[in-house]
């Protein structure tokens, strides 16, 4: 078990410090004592599962991080909006169909939605090529 309390410990230090967050702060925002949190980031000490998925949760974080250590995380776009998504309730749902609906309907077909040639600094639609 030692392996996954290092690895937790650097997993939540890490996304303690990528939220610029205090020790202190987190530990406050998790509702635990400090010196609980510090034990957890020291590697001295493993959470429970429920504080396991609450801070795994709370960062947004797949326990894959955590398990299995030697595979390549995929933070990419995608895999984070797949993360969040698991979060929202049916209402925010619908609001985020709509938006990436209204979204894809404003970027012409075989042309990249990145491309800055696709959007106007006046929140225009752009005309599409005849």
């Amino acid at each position: 078990m030692e392996l996954y309390t290092k690895q937790f410990g650097l997993v939540l230090k890490n996304a303690r410090m990528d939220k610029k967050l205090t020790q202190a702060e987190l530990a406050e925002i998790l509702d635990i004592s400090l010196s609980y949190l510090k034990d957890l980031e020291g590697y001295r000490n493993n959470p429970s599962l429920e504080m396991f998925v609450r801070i795994m949760r709370y960062f947004n974080l797949s326990a894959d991080m955590v398990v299995y250590p030697e595979k390549e995380v995929d933070n990419s776009t995608r895999s984070q909006l797949e993360r969040l998504l698991t979060q929202c309730d049916d209402g925010q749902l619908r609001v985020l169909l709509a938006t990436a609906e209204a979204l894809l309907s404003l970027t012409p077909e075989g042309s990249s939605s990145d491309s800055s040639e696709n959007h106007t600094d006046s929140g225009e639609t752009p005309a599409k090529p005849e």
